[in-house]
């Protein structure tokens, strides 16, 4: 149960404006809510929301004269992307691309007289158990004498190349070029450089 402290003083209230933005019709999303707050000159917040989900980024160090909406229509989706999620990337591990690379690996080295007639095939199929890796993790615990055998000691290393690209990188991407475009239309002769 809370206690009430009797000397506290009073919660300092502030007010600020914000503008609210709603964008349908664009082509494979959900309607998205932008939530633009210029909170001081050179200092601004964006929120977007889509589908319940939902990414913020503050700047207290915008370029003079613009406001949060023009500042975000001069970056590129990239950077924006790194301020709404730091550990979005724009491709992922692929548990597929691995076994694709495995299997390659086993032809090479059957190609080069390092598997047999009968081990080739075997390695194959056991490659094909990789496919349902969801992460190198995964393979740490799950497929770990398999990936010793296929890529040597230190296969981590190998599975750098095991990747595709991320769909929900590709997904916010999209909703900022949406964002961007509306506020474009919205502010054109704001926004034009």
């Amino acid at each position: 149960m809370p206690t009430e402290n009797k000397t506290a003083e009073p919660l300092k209230v502030e007010h600020s404006t914000v503008t609210k933005l709603v964008i349908t019709g664009a082509q494979n999303l959900d309607s998205i809510n932008v939530f633009l707050e210029d909170l001081a000159p050179r200092k601004g917040k964006i929120t977007v929301n889509c589908w319940g989900k939902s990414w913020t980024a503050y700047w207290g160090g915008m370029w003079d004269g613009l406001n949060i909406g023009q500042f975000f229509c001069e970056l590129n989706t990239s950077y924006i992307i790194g301020y709404f999620d730091q550990d979005l990337r724009s491709r992922r591990f692929s548990g597929d691309a691995l076994a694709n690379e495995a299997r390659r690996l086993v032809l090479k080295e059957r190609r080069r007289f390092g598997y047999t007639s009968d081990e080739a095939p075997e390695m194959c199929d056991a490659a094909e158990d990789l496919r349902e890796s969801p992460s190198v993790d995964y393979l740490h615990g799950a497929h770990s004498e398999l990936m010793t055998k296929l890529f040597g000691d230190e296969w981590w290393h190998m599975t750098s190349d095991a990747k595709e690209p991320n769909p929900d990188y590709a997904y916010l991407e999209r909703i900022i070029l949406a964002v961007q475009q509306a506020l474009r239309q919205e502010q054109p002769q704001q926004v034009a450089a």
